[in-house]
């Protein structure tokens, strides 16, 4: 007698949203999200490292950490920092329980530099791209703490469908006229 079984392994997903490098001017909060998909079960905690040293919360007007599970198989860590300064350049790391890291570096400009600051994305994030495997629970609602990450997204995959139905009946008018 044979039996055949089907082992799926589900490997969580652990990124900080957004571009790899983030430039922003010195005294402009910056909230940096990391994103763990695929999770069986919440992490106990998210760790943030600043250059390998833990970040700590003790002082909430200089930064701030945050976790919240906004679906089933989905947390979002957030650090946010107030008025960064030069000093608070560098590797930051989101490390949860038990799973890997991820990690972006921020640079905080100090004095007018527009060109650098083109080179990233410091709205508070807004304007940062969702992991593909949020659009969705963006889509459906779901996970209204995101809703600032969603909607550029939802935007750009609108205006990606309607190119997509319109490019037909624009080669078909084309063909028309020969």
């Amino acid at each position: 007698m044979s039996h055949f079984v089907q082992l799926n392994v589900v490997v969580p997903k652990i990124e900080i949203v957004g571009e790899s490098d983030l430039y922003v001017k010195a005294g402009t909060t910056v909230s940096l999200k990391c994103v763990i998909t695929q999770a069986l079960e919440e992490p106990a905690y998210i760790f943030w490292y600043h250059n390998d040293e833990r970040v700590l919360n003790y002082d909430k007007s200089l930064v701030e950490i945050r976790m919240e599970r906004v679906a089933p198989d989905t947390t979002v860590g957030n650090l946010i920092i107030y008025s960064p300064r030069r000093e608070d350049s560098g590797n930051y790391s989101c490390s949860p329980s038990n799973l890997d890291s991820a990690s972006v570096m921020l640079h905080v400009l100090s004095g007018e530099q527009p060109a650098a600051m083109q080179h990233g994305n410091a709205a508070g994030r807004a304007g940062g791209r969702p992991p593909a495997a949020l659009l969705p629970l963006c889509a459906l609602g779901a996970a209204p703490a995101l809703l600032p990450l969603c909607a550029p997204a939802l935007l750009r995959l609108l205006l990606l469908l309607v190119a997509a139905l319109l490019f037909p009946l624009m080669c078909h008018d084309e063909d028309d006229g020969k």
